[in-house]
């Protein structure tokens, strides 16, 4: 099973949400870690543990291919991918059995949105279905309760729809990180432990009603 954590606009947590899944999911999957953005953050963050993950890396679109053909429900890729365009990126997510696109409350995301849907839509016609995308808010501010814009955008458009869970800004998150843990490796019990466990929760059902599909 394929989930790739995808965006072409930088900054909005890809690298941390896949991350945190991936070390959440790991003791109950057979996971591994695909890194595809140029700063590598994934593999860094690698390096700092005592029980690293297993990241690959592909420069080669046809290597690239002739793994994620290999793709089978006993192993679960997760795939990050930089905030760009680019030819493995439109792979890794035309291959993708869940995409995951974390979304902040800043003023320019909409525009973002906007440009990552006809991207999508591009491919689906390529493709001849429909790609569709879990919208996850992400770095959100805790006490911004009004995202009324942003929803009403995401009502409209067939190709995205909304994650129950969110994931508000913390700072444990960078304190994790810094350790090389999960957020739920690092403070299970925190605000963010608690958020990130409902989202892994969340998407279990979902691989699981893949899997079982």
């Amino acid at each position: 099973m394929i989930i790739v954590v995808s965006h072409t606009k930088g900054g909005v947590g890809k690298s941390t949400i896949s991350f945190n899944l991936a070390t959440a999911l790991n003791s109950k999957y057979n996971i591994e870690v695909i890194d595809l953005d140029f700063q590598k953050t994934l593999t860094y963050l690698n390096e700092y543990r005592k029980e690293p993950l297993e990241v690959k890396s592909f420069e080669s679109e046809e290597k690239f291919k002739k793994y994620i053909k290999k793709d089978n429900d006993q192993r679960i890729s997760i795939i990050d991918v930089g905030g760009f365009d680019s030819s493995l990126n439109r792979i890794a997510m035309i291959m993708a059995d869940l995409i995951i696109t974390p979304v902040s409350d800043s003023s320019t995301e909409l525009l973002g949105l906007m440009k990552f849907e006809k991207i999508l839509k591009e491919m689906s016609e390529v493709i001849e279905e429909d790609i569709s995308v879990k919208i996850l808010l992400n770095n959100i501010n805790p006490q911004k309760k009004n995202l009324d814009d942003l929803k009403k955008f995401l009502k409209k458009t067939p190709l995205f729809s909304l994650l129950k869970s969110t994931t508000p800004t913390r700072a444990a998150y960078d304190k994790a990180l810094g350790k090389g843990l999960g957020i739920i490796e690092y403070k299970p019990d925190s605000k963010a432990g608690l958020e990130m466990q409902n989202l892994v929760n969340e998407i279990e059902v979902i691989i699981k009603d893949k899997i079982n599909g």
